[in-house]
């Protein structure tokens, strides 16, 4: 965290709840959980304002969204299943996978997305071939036998300087290892059959997310172009309509895709004609180009986008502190993963606009332990909406010869510091990297702890490269 210049001792404010939930915890991925219980426990002073304002039903409080991906639940058995559903429900207000009829039992206000691919179809025999969300070969030939306008052979791309044959279609692996048929976005049958397939893959739920979206990785999946697609060109604007025609389909639904950390114009275009994206690694807090991520992030949302913020790394990689995390050292927080998390807090506030509806934070992209083991208790506390535009407030060299940028935002009852790695050599997380940045004169503010409580009042703080601060204004206890 922060090297602070304390100018009384410190004041804790309330205890952190025990963590709810069982099975598969380890020290590395542990930070002291908390749930709705101790957002709306008596707590003292300043923080009465900061956690009063929680909810039971989705949106949980009036300064964040938040949502996680549940790949987890549906594997752990009960009576932990039940206790990690609750638990998950009182907390996020969007779950992607998992048993979303469960979850809307639980939280009459969170929205559900099933899982779900588009742009390929699995071959016949595979262990996802009979799946509709994944790509089913059968489904898709009985809907071409029933809408005869157009022959199946026409579905699928075929490799370049051949024939329209199966035996020449393009087929790739991806993640899974399983072979599957590239389609062809540019046939208008395809594109009514999925639009068709996520009307009804929708059912029950809010929407449908999309995995492996991102122009980049299809590209270089897609390699040496097809023969619909010599070097691919015109791909990326006939996926775009594909995702045009099955939004349209879904109406008020989300269609959210995963571009991941992809920030190339045909991704843009894809996100604006789905209009949602889950953007899977985008939050990093070791990136060389958080500013860049930013201004894109301001774009989109300026466009209307529904954006999903998501982290880097697990809690469990950062507290290993090995290869890149040798030096990112806890500072002042309660270890390297909760400094680390505090960063990605503080980059969702750099972004967020002035209703949060339209971006949400997930900092939870791994599943080995419950969600409650790894929820960082700071991003309960309201600190109310921004009152302004983020701005760098303090620029320099810090003392091991690197530029550093200090970018401010100020909230309603906050204001949010953040240093961004600035560059792309190999650079240090450590105390040799502190620098002092002075706070507004003639103003008191408390920092946020990753525990949720507020120290004591300080007027400068020292920041590590790849640091953030949440300075809630201090009114003395008014």
């Amino acid at each position: 965290m922060l090297l602070l210049r304390i100018l009384v001792p410190c004041l804790i404010i309330g205890p952190a709840a025990a963590a709810i939930g069982a099975g598969g915890m380890n020290d590395s991925d542990t930070l002291r959980g908390a749930g709705p219980d101790t957002a709306r426990a008596p707590v003292m002073s300043d923080s009465a304002l900061l956690y009063s304002s929680y909810r039971d039903s989705s949106p949980h409080w009036p300064h964040i969204r938040t949502m996680v991906t549940d790949f987890r639940t549906l594997y752990v058995k009960p009576p932990a299943q039940d206790r990690e559903r609750a638990w998950n429900a009182a907390h996020f207000d969007y779950i992607m996978s998992g048993d979303g009829a469960a979850y809307r039992r639980l939280n009459p206000g969170i929205r559900t997305l099933p899982y779900a691919l588009l742009w390929t179809v699995y071959v016949p025999g595979g262990k996802d071939a009979a799946k509709l969300t994944s790509g089913s070969y059968a489904d898709l030939a009985d809907w071409f036998g029933a809408h005869p306008g157009d022959t199946l052979e026409n579905a699928f791309l075929h490799k370049p300087g051949g024939d329209r044959t199966a035996a020449n279609r393009v087929v790739i692996q991806i993640w899974d290892k399983q072979n599957r048929y590239a389609l062809n976005p540019g046939n208008a049958a395809v594109r009514a059959y999925e639009a068709d397939r996520m009307v009804r893959i929708a059912q029950g739920a809010d929407g449908v997310f999309l995995d492996e979206f991102g122009a980049g990785g299809i590209h270089g999946h897609l390699k040496p172009g097809a023969l619909e697609y010599p070097a691919l060109e015109g791909y990326d604007a006939d996926l775009t309509r594909m995702l045009a025609d099955a939004k349209k389909a879904l109406g008020a639904k989300i269609l959210m895709i995963n571009t991941a950390a992809y920030r190339n114009p045909p991704d843009r275009d894809m996100i604006l004609a789905a209009g949602a994206a889950h953007l899977e690694g985008m939050n990093n807090p070791i990136s060389g180009d958080m500013e860049g991520r930013w201004t894109f992030l301001d774009d989109l949302l300026g466009h209307g986008a529904l954006l999903e913020l998501v982290s880097q790394n697990s809690w469990g990689e950062v507290n290993s502190r090995r290869s890149v995390f040798t030096t990112y050292s806890p500072g002042d927080y309660s270890s390297s993963a909760a400094r680390w998390k505090m960063f990605e807090l503080a980059s969702y506030y750099m972004v967020v606009p002035a209703s949060p509806d339209r971006l949400l934070l997930d900092m939870s992209n791994s599943w080995s332990v419950p969600f409650s083991d790894v929820w960082l208790r700071a991003q309960e506390a309201d600190i109310g909406h921004p009152r302004g535009a983020r701005a760098v407030t303090a620029k320099g060299k810090d003392p091991t010869g690197h530029d550093y940028r200090v970018w401010a935002r100020p909230f309603d009852r906050a204001l949010v510091l953040i240093r961004p790695v600035v560059g792309w050599d190999k650079q240090r997380f450590d105390d040799s990297t502190t620098v002092t940045v002075p706070l507004p004169h003639g103003q008191s503010f408390r920092p946020l702890h990753d525990d949720g409580t507020l120290g004591s009042p300080v007027t400068t703080v020292t920041m590590r490269n790849s640091e953030a601060a949440i300075l809630v204004k201090d009114t003395g206890g008014r």
